[in-house]
């Protein structure tokens, strides 16, 4: 349908340990500062609690030419289990570094991210190196020294000591400039997650997804909605991707009993970071969920990314991570966040990569295309907004053995 008077979003957050409050503070003050832009009212409702553990607030969008629209804005879970496997300590989070990395590079994963967009996977190789000139460096320096004295350059020892502390030093003061920049221990633990996730070591996840599909389908059936819209947030992708694929599998079960539903789900990915996962030969089960994904013909999906975002695989095919032919492929756009902002603030945000992953999320200073807002709360379905924007092809800006091509 392509009016939307009463609309059902779904919202999955990515690999954060803060929860509902978070999203709905966030919802309530960007939606205000963006209706300056786009001219629309957004009354944001209380937050409340489900009964399963999800929670969600009203919305009721309104401009003063158009009938309001309400919509039912549902935060599906899963923050808890993210605490769970949040290490505190930091010497528990470079012990995950390393088994991490070892483990993406013993199965070819990580070159595998590389080659289809390198910042990401630089970002997550990057502690790695850290962590190796940290442990390395004093012991090679200390080498260079004696092999130096044994050539007949004496050299006091406080000067040794001098160089191997300034040298540390500069290594850690990088460090600390990649955490603030990159805030490289959150992608170290989403990186370490993702790896226990594809080992079937998370069975907490697995009830948690499994739950959230059927209350997916429960929605479906209660047939009160002009738009049912899942809208996942980095790797909050892959979580969606699971919770919907299993939708379907619930549904097509159903439908073979004689409860059959009337489905049309949009599906909107936002920075999305599904590579991660996919690309480890042990995700077997998630790659058959992309591939059911990619035989849904009910099932309109977008993906919206950003070549300036380090932290998602920007303008890349998730399901073609399978060699699935023919399949229905998502839309791929970017939602340009360049021509959000002034030039001199979009070089700010440009300095700050974890807030430019937030973006996605969050309003703008100008009115383009992507807005969140109109997206979740304004009368016109996912589907329908793009229906005439051209999906980006081969995109190859990112890719480090291609030539960028857009």
């Amino acid at each position: 349908m392509s009016v939307v008077r009463r609309r059902c979003v779904f919202f999955v957050s990515g690999f954060d340990p803060k929860g509902a409050s978070f999203y709905h503070a966030l919802y309530k003050q960007e939606s205000a500062k963006q209706s300056l832009i786009n001219d629309w009212y957004f009354e944001v409702g209380a937050r409340k609690r489900l009964e399963g553990g999800n929670s969600f607030w009203s919305i009721r969008g309104s401009q003063s030419d158009c009938d309001p629209v309400n919509t039912h804005y549902e935060f599906m879970r899963w923050d808890d289990v993210v605490r769970q496997n949040w290490p505190q300590h930091t010497w528990t989070l470079w012990r995950d570094v390393v088994a991490t990395t070892f483990f993406n590079l013993r199965h070819g994963s990580l070159w595998q991210m590389f080659k289809l967009s390198w910042p990401p996977a630089v970002a997550l190789f990057a502690p790695f190196v850290l962590l190796l000139m940290m442990l390395l460096g004093a012991p090679i320096l200390s080498m260079a020294l004696g092999s130096w004295a044994v050539l007949g350059l004496q050299w006091p020892v406080w000067i040794g000591l001098v160089i191997t502390a300034i040298s540390l030093l500069c290594v850690v003061m990088v460090g600390r400039h990649l955490e603030s920049r990159y805030n490289m221990y959150w992608l170290t633990r989403s990186y370490a997650f993702t790896a226990r996730q594809a080992l079937g070591l998370v069975p907490e996840l697995e009830a948690r997804l499994d739950a959230q599909a059927r209350r997916l389908v429960e929605r479906i059936h209660e047939q009160q909605d002009d738009e049912i819209l899942l809208v996942a947030h980095s790797s909050g992708a892959i979580m969606a991707v699971c919770i919907l694929a299993r939708a379907v599998g619930l549904l097509k079960l159903q439908e073979q009993n004689g409860k059959a539903a009337h489905a049309k789900v949009s599906f909107m990915s936002l920075g999305q970071c599904i590579p991660l996962l996919a690309n480890l030969p042990q995700a077997q089960q998630f790659r058959a969920e992309l591939s059911l994904l990619g035989q849904t013909q009910w099932i309109d999906w977008i993906d919206f990314s950003a070549p300036p975002d380090g932290c998602c695989f920007a303008l890349s095919d998730p399901l073609a991570l399978n060699e699935l032919r023919p399949y229905k492929a998502p839309k791929l756009l970017s939602p340009r966040f360049a021509e959000m902002f002034e030039s001199a603030q979009y070089r700010a945000l440009r300095k700050d990569k974890f807030r430019m992953h937030f973006q996605y999320l969050m309003a703008s200073d100008r009115a383009v295309d992507y807005d969140f807002f109109l997206i979740t709360a304004a009368d016109r379905s996912l589907a329908t907004r793009y229906a005439d924007a051209a999906s980006v092809v081969d995109f190859s800006g990112l890719r480090p053995f291609q030539s960028a091509n857009l």
